[in-house]
């Protein structure tokens, strides 16, 4: 056996045994059998806490292994962008040439005028 095999199986035991005895620990004392008022708000909060490490080991359990794969993602997605990024571009121009050409027709912008224009005046 690897010693990191031994080492994950020893932290699994040791897991499994800090759980029961925690488990079992409010069984052990008639304080948490007649739970009323005060009794009841501390069994809240150790029920919550319980369930936010539940909560917190499996998160991180779940980033582990979502982080394993993401660099490929990554860059599939910055391939992807950049190739759209260019038709964006492409379009905004079109977009804004079609605006002033539309504009310059109903007579919204003023063209600019020749000399002639301006010594006529």
């Amino acid at each position: 056996m690897e010693p990191l095999l031994g080492v994950k199986v020893g932290c699994l035991f040791s897991l499994l045994v800090l759980t029961l005895v925690c488990g079992l620990f409010p069984i052990c004392f008639k304080w948490f059998q007649t739970a009323t008022g005060r009794h009841r708000r501390v069994l809240s909060l150790l029920s919550c806490t319980s369930a936010g490490i539940f909560l917190g080991v499996g998160f991180m359990h779940m980033t582990a292994e979502a982080l394993e794969g993401i660099e490929s993602e990554i860059q599939k997605l910055v391939i992807q962008v950049s190739s759209r990024v260019a038709e964006l571009q492409g379009c905004e121009a079109r977009m804004m040439n079609r605006t002033r050409e539309s504009n310059e027709e109903r007579g919204k912008i003023m063209k600019p005028r020749t000399q002639e224009e301006q010594q006529g005046r």
